[in-house]
């Protein structure tokens, strides 16, 4: 039975964040839950921690090196944490790309991490 978090939901999303950020592999994956769903701004799907690692994040940081995302403005929602802001990256096309990230807190790991491109269709319908 899943539970609510006994931590701060946006500390949580953030210290996730933090790792992606220094490409911390293992440290993303004990932050993750068994069947955490990843989906990309293509709606591409993985879930499954395991499959996460070595189908999103592992090859993702040696293509990405520096990667971080910078954001401006963090709303919670209960167990759901929306950040909105644009990432940093050597390589041009994921270089100042804005976006919206929403994650959901559940028994103080991250079960979701969606990634929505920043358009006004989209923060209408996530309320931003």
């Amino acid at each position: 039975m899943s539970t609510i978090s006994s931590k701060d939901p946006k500390s949580i999303a953030l210290q996730f964040n933090d790792c992606i950020t220094n490409a911390d592999l293992n440290g993303l994956v004990n932050l993750m839950t068994e069947d955490h769903l990843f989906i990309d701004t293509a709606n591409n799907r993985i879930r499954g921690k395991d499959n996460n690692k070595i189908q999103a994040w592992e090859p993702f940081f040696n293509l990405y090196p520096g990667y971080r995302n910078i954001f401006e403005n963090i709303v919670v929602r209960g167990s759901t944490v929306i950040m909105q802001g644009y990432s940093i990256c050597s390589d041009e096309i994921l270089n100042n790309v804005h976006a919206i990230w929403v994650t959901e807190i559940i028994d103080d790991k991250v079960a979701l991490w969606h990634i929505y491109p920043d358009t006004k269709e989209n923060r209408e319908i996530l309320n931003l």
